[in-house]
């Protein structure tokens, strides 16, 4: 027991111990990968609501129909599941094109959903163990985080209502990690090539959104540090080269997309709800509940109230340890912003350039998750470093490792409100026949030309880079 608590509160002991710390990690991923599991009813998905049924179950079923007959998925039979924009199946910024679509050859869409998830939750644990790795966690201080990084009210309501695109989300560690690489010093080919192809991925598992966060994240960051700006400037060029496959054809359509702003949070009394208040799923657009215009999943970010505790403990103490070793303070500028651009229509000052890039994001209340995510990182790192230093640390580890329980019980009422079957009672009936949702490819000489185009440009840069990092590590 002695051996088990050591471990778990002191990181100079994990090689001591390694068998017992490989346990435990191995324990909470099994923990972390089931729960999501039960959450999306072990890929036996009621599709026939908001979403699901409008968008991305009609997306995958078309998906599966190409890859199952060997054919290129060009052309979708009409428009409905695409925004009533275009048939055109790649020049919607947000589809799923990642290598892991082969799979739908031999799953079901509802199975391939449940896979795809596991397998970015994996990759973003792998990214977590990174960052661990990076700030010398415990593995008190590395359960929490991935209680919350994995287990917030933003991940799962989205997931919830079909959302499935925000599956890059979970890699978002990985972009964590190389930004505070960045700010320790990282600044490197090898780091710009590693940033791009990360983008790049995002955006290839229908992320488009998550990729906009980090853009815009990556550009405050360096505004407000300015021996960081080539490094990031240099990164996103290569991004956005790399990613032309992915955005030649949406360019393509770009009048047709409704990009009406919606706003974001109200007030900072709402910002507090979102994070320790459970609105149920029929609840969730009866604006008398939520105070939203929009549904409630757009601002649902619920951590609870011992998960609040703590980020607010960790912000003070990222704030007072003032070291730059946790990002401090070139993260106070992007962190800021991104916090209040997710208040009421503060992002309109970047709409108003009509970029269309960031003119794609609709809704400003889903920027919070990237400060919130640097600031848990960060906050909790600084929180253990303060704690060690003090004598009587072990009480503060008492505390964190007691404060567990509650947290684990108040993430679980929510994740048990908003999984798949009982979200699906929230929503009326939305009829969806995803047997019809066959490639219907045909003659359209501008959109081959432009994923042809995209796809050189794409094949050219990842050489050009790859060539480039492996020149520069000799």
């Amino acid at each position: 027991m002695k051996k088990a608590i050591n471990v778990f509160t002191n990181p100079a002991s994990e090689k001591d111990e390694k068998g017992l710390y490989i346990f435990f990690l191995i324990l909470l991923l099994v923990i972390i990968l089931v729960s999501w599991g039960f959450f999306l009813n072990w890929g036996n998905i009621p599709f026939d609501f908001h979403d699901w049924a409008e968008v991305n179950a009609p997306r995958l079923a078309f998906l599966k129909d190409a890859i199952t007959k060997g054919r290129l998925p060009l052309h979708m039979p009409d428009s409905s599941a695409l925004r009533g924009v275009t048939d055109r199946y790649m020049a919607l910024p947000d589809v799923i094109l990642s290598p892991q679509v082969l799979l739908l050859r031999w799953m079901s869409v509802g199975t391939f959903i449940l896979v795809h998830t596991w397998l970015m939750i994996a990759l973003g644990f792998w990214g977590l163990l990174r960052l661990k790795r990076r700030f010398s966690l415990s593995l008190l201080s590395f359960t929490w985080i991935a209680l919350l990084y994995f287990f917030n009210g933003h991940m799962l309501s989205h997931y919830a209502v079909g959302h499935v695109t925000w599956g890059g989300a979970f890699l978002l560690s990985w972009f964590a990690e190389l930004v505070f690489g960045l700010i320790d010093g990282e600044k490197s080919v090898v780091w710009e090539t590693k940033m791009a192809f990360l983008l790049f991925f995002i955006f290839l598992q229908g992320s488009f959104h998550q990729f906009v966060w980090c853009v815009i994240f990556l550009g405050f960051t360096a505004i407000s540090n300015w021996k960081l700006f080539f490094p990031i400037l240099r990164s996103g060029i290569a991004a956005g080269l790399l990613s032309a496959v992915r955005i030649i054809p949406p360019a393509m359509q770009m009048g047709a997309f409704d990009d009406d702003f919606l706003g974001g949070y109200r007030t900072p009394v709402q910002i507090l709800n979102a994070f320790i208040k459970i609105i149920r799923p029929e609840d969730s657009l009866d604006q008398a509940k939520t105070g939203a215009v929009l549904g409630w999943w757009e601002f649902d970010i619920y951590i609870g109230m011992t998960g609040l505790v703590l980020i607010g403990l960790a912000l003070a103490a990222w704030l007072l340890i003032r070291n730059r070793e946790f990002g401090f303070p070139s993260l106070i500028c992007p962190v800021a912003v991104l916090t209040l651009f997710s208040f009421r229509n503060l992002y309109m000052i970047m709409r108003f350039f009509r970029i269309p890039l960031f003119s794609g994001e609709r809704v400003s209340s889903r920027f919070l998750l990237l400060p919130f995510i640097f600031v848990m990182t960060a906050g909790i790192a600084a929180l253990q470093r303060r704690l060690k230093d003090k004598p009587h640390a072990k009480w503060g580890y008492l505390c964190l490792s007691i404060g567990l329980l509650p947290a684990c019980l108040e993430l679980w009422r929510h994740q048990n409100t908003w999984k798949v079957t009982e979200a699906v009672k929230g929503f009326p009936y939305t009829y969806t026949d995803l047997s019809i949702k066959v490639v219907a490819n045909h003659l359209d000489q501008p959109y081959t030309t432009g994923l042809l185009i995209g796809s050189v440009i794409s094949i050219l840069t990842a050489a050009f880079l790859l060539i480039r990092a492996r020149k520069a590590n000799k």
